[in-house]
């Protein structure tokens, strides 16, 4: 039976005890120490005094025990024992370590883990509470267990075990033999593990490696020399999100081998590579990759994968034959840790070793090369396992100390997973070593950070200041060019202990770090990223002026008059967005009066948190979620009534997209696309496809297709939603053709040259924002789905339009009697339906047409030039 740990050594002067329920704490109540399974009297047991009783805990004393003495019984199978004077135990409970260790082992030396240089290989490993920690060294992978050598290493008074060895070491692969009390388990574990520290791994994590990072093994030529494409701000920053799977698994003209592996990115004849570099000639400054650091999701030994690529002969099939083979395909996004500092290695061409460090290398060049920078997914806020389970790591080297606890020593998994406790200063130190690590040894030129809210705002203050501490003399890379983001939405076991302090949205202003701007996301597209919420429609897919009256939908009103209202609404909020969704921007909200964007609500939230425009991610779509097309597939009508035709087709729903994809791109803030979005890139309505195979997760770089109408959505993810994609799925004007995707991709380089040739796309402070952008739809009676952005400085100036209406309208303003012409860089050239456009300078007008984006420059500005 499994045991609990309901004692917590703070530090070294106090433990906190959780008291059995119903427990009296009387004058007559003792509290010891004592090794489990020794009685209570022996001369092993060590008084504990009471300090205090608070609610449902008592606090003892530790403050009474020397180091030393503290040294030992932290290596001890230790308990907490409650009696009375009779030396009857009333109860016992195993014990939490981690504010002790915090307290009196923290190692703040950056050379934890195994590497080798010229003259000699060195390993180290943080333990404090194990027993005995021995060194198993393995000449090659397939050396087995009994042919290892097997040598003892010294523990320091920090509690770190360390081995130095010969350089002739140097490939050796090695495993940890841990002695160490597992507390609830109320025993002692012997276990052969890796090394949470590991640089690289053998195949499956099954041995971590040596490695020399400077050798020619691990360094392709040219390295040290790797120039980075230029970035003269970080508002010049533009992100593209992609899995390095989805990027060339489909790929036919590179050799198998290649496909879906880090040296895909090497291929300079592959359509997704001249797709990448005519993105980066546009424009395109970031290439943002899922995790690639070593994930327990996906096997690595390639002869044990199967795949599925189909044809199909109906639409159930490829998701019935991808979910009998999801333990054993070679997708997932891999947000399943294990290793934070290694390549992954089903990526590689050779995953077995220092390989995959040289591979991974090899890419960072290629798409530098290629004019991207790059930007790592990392996961730390959980692990894909814990305890003694296979892929665990830290649990067997130090148990309770590396995940956030409850009060009887489990586990909290509000991430999904086994949080990590990354208040533990350890844990946060991994963090800070790894992102140095990353930027220095493969010199990434960002970070995403996934669900940043499960840590606090000063571990992630500490990342930022190590991150720009970074130089490229002493360091090989420009700490301040690295751009730092992720994810800061309001739940999670740290944000419910400690709600000021987790790094969250609403407690993001300053931080400098980007959140991803669900409040434009959203009113852009309508609903959430919630599946009851896919055909709920927003500013540009139809609410108000084409609703699509879907039984689907959730919270959207029937009248008119309320669309009109919410449709308002969202103007008002996708005008905070393209303002950077700074808080104390103030404008004039669609009922007249000018507010702080800060003071405007959503969903019962303050839209603005940012206090700079690079506090803001700006996107429509990411890989979480319904992909933007799929989103204009489930809300533009679709057999409605009232409607003739009773469905939109596919030329109305890519004006739809395109109109959508427009709004990250013309706002301030850093804009975000999902990979494949300006190629209509649809997954056939899978709402999660983190596990759904390489079929739904397809691109065409070609843009032949954009695979929709293959095959309903897993069942795993969408039984549920099968009956609202079928008719979908099956309806032949939502297909769309190769040409209408050659348009979307032209339209979305063009918003990108567009965004790129004018410093009026890349403000930052609210000052900048306030005297340079100003909303002018508001000036009179407000119009619903019309936004009117005016865009100056001293060189240029530039009237920008979004019209979500079907049909054309007119726009009269004193600001129109001045000489304005469609931009150069967004012209008829690029949207036919530009050439409707009218301007009126007598009248003071402009006619816009239906769904679209519309850019004037004024001419006066030309002329001076």
């Amino acid at each position: 039976m499994a045991a609990d740990a309901r004692a917590n050594w703070i530090n070294s002067t106090q433990l906190k005890l959780k008291l059995p329920p119903g427990f009296y704490v009387s004058a007559n109540t003792q509290f010891f120490f004592m090794e489990t399974a020794t009685p209570l009297n022996s001369a092993t047991s060590v008084s504990l005094p009471l300090l205090a009783v608070e609610n449902s805990h008592a606090v003892l004393s530790t403050g009474h025990l020397s180091k030393n003495e503290i040294d030992e019984l932290i290596r001890r199978p230790l308990k907490v024992v409650i009696s009375n004077n009779n030396r009857t135990i009333l109860d016992t409970t195993s014990v939490q370590y981690s504010g002790l260790l915090d307290d009196l082992y923290f190692y703040n030396a950056g050379d934890l883990g195994g590497q080798c240089g010229l003259k000699q290989c060195s390993i180290k490993l943080w333990a404090p509470t194990a027993q005995s920690v021995k060194i198993h060294l393995f000449k090659n992978r397939t050396t087995n267990a009994a042919e290892a050598e097997v040598l003892a290493s010294s523990r320091n008074e920090l509690g770190v075990w360390e081995l130095n060895l010969p350089a002739s070491y140097e490939n050796y692969f090695y495993l940890f033999e841990v002695t160490v009390f597992q507390p609830l388990l109320d025993r002692f574990e012997t276990t052969l593990v890796t090394d949470p520290y590991s640089l690289s791994l053998a195949l499956d994590g099954e041995k971590s490696q040596l490695v020399n990072l400077n050798s020619a093994k691990t360094t392709p030529p040219s390295w040290s020399s790797l120039q980075k494409p230029r970035l003269n701000s970080l508002n010049d920053s533009v992100i593209y999100e992609m899995h390095i799977r989805d990027f060339s698994a489909i790929e036919e003209n590179i050799p198998e081998t290649y496909r879906g592996t880090y040296l895909a990115f090497t291929q300079h004849n592959s359509s997704g590579v001249k797709h990448l570099k005519e993105l980066a000639n546009a424009g395109l400054t970031h290439l943002h990759l899922l995790p690639f650091n070593d994930f327990g999701s996906v096997k690595e030994k390639k002869s044990e994968w199967e795949n599925y690529d189909g044809p199909s002969s109906n639409l159930q099939e490829p998701q019935s034959v991808i979910g009998g083979m999801r333990k054993t395909d070679p997708f997932n996004w891999g947000y399943d840790p294990v290793h934070f500092l290694t390549p992954e290695g089903s990526y590689a061409v050779d995953g077995d070793g220092a390989n995959r460090i040289r591979e991974v290398r090899q890419m960072v060049q290629a798409i530098n090369g290629l004019g991207l920078r790059v930007v790592q997914d990392v996961v730390f806020n959980h692990t894909y396992e814990q305890q003694l389970e296979p892929y665990s790591v830290f649990d067997k080297i130090v148990p309770l100390y590396y995940y956030r606890l409850d009060d009887e020593g489990k586990v909290h998994k509000s991430s999904c997973c086994n949080d990590t406790a990354s208040e533990n200063r350890m844990m946060e130190k991994l963090m800070i070593d790894a992102v140095l690590y990353w930027a220095r040894t493969y010199k990434i030129d960002g970070f995403r950070f996934d669900l940043m809210s499960f840590h606090s705002k000063a571990t992630m203050e500490r990342i930022r200041q190590a991150v720009r501490s970074l130089t490229i003399a002493q360091d090989g890379v420009d700490g301040s060019k690295i751009l730092l983001y992720g994810e800061g939405w309001t739940f999670g076991s740290f944000n419910e202990k400690y709600p000021r302090d987790s790094m969250t949205l609403e407690n993001s202003y300053g931080t400098d770090y980007g959140f991803f701007n669900d409040r434009l996301r959203d009113a852009v597209r309508g609903g959430t990223t919630n599946s009851h919420e896919k055909s709920d429609q927003g500013f540009a897919t139809g609410l108000f002026f084409d609703f699509n009256f879907d039984p689907a939908n959730r919270n959207s009103p029937v009248e008119p008059d309320h669309q009109r209202g919410k449709l308002l609404h969202y103007g008002d909020v996708i005008k905070v967005g393209l303002a950077g969704n700074l808080r104390d921007y103030r404008f004039r909200e669609h009922l007249g009066t000018v507010i702080r964007a800060g003071d405007l609500r959503f969903r019962n939230s303050p839209v603005a948190f940012a206090k700079n425009t690079v506090e803001t991610i700006n996107y429509v779509s990411a890989h979480d979620g319904y992909g933007l097309w799929d989103a204009v597939q489930a809300k533009a009508p679709h057999g409605t009534r009232y409607r003739t035709p009773n469905t939109a087709n596919s030329e109305e729903r890519r004006r739809i997209h395109q109109l959508a994809l427009s709004f990250p791109l013309l706002g301030q803030g850093i804009p975000f696309v999902e990979s494949g979005t300006e190629l209509l890139r649809s997954k056939n309505g899978d709402q999660d496809s983190y596990d759904s195979g390489d079929f739904f997760n397809r691109i065409d770089w070609t843009g032949t297709t954009n695979f929709w109408g293959e095959g309903l959505p897993p069942a795993w993810k969408n039984l549920n939603d099968w009956g609202f994609w079928q008719p979908r799925l099956q309806n032949p004007e939502m297909k769309v053709t190769s040409e209408q995707i050659a348009k979307t991709n032209a339209y979305f380089k063009a918003l990108l040259r567009l965004r790129c040739s004018s410093d009026l796309f890349k403000l930052n402070s609210t000052a900048d924002v306030t005297r340079t952008l100003q909303f002018i739809d508001n000036d009179h009676q407000a119009e619903p789905g019309l936004i009117a952005m005016l865009l100056q400085n001293n060189s240029e100036t530039l009237l920008v339009f979004f019209n979500a209406s079907r049909e054309a309208r007119n726009f009269t303003h004193p600001v129109l009697e001045n000489t304005w012409k469609l931009h150069p860089l967004f012209d008829e050239k690029i949207d036919s339906v530009l050439s409707q456009v009218v301007l009126k300078p007598e009248m003071k007008s402009v006619q816009i047409p239906g769904r679209t984006t519309l850019v004037l420059q004024l001419q006066a500005h030309i002329r001076n030039r």
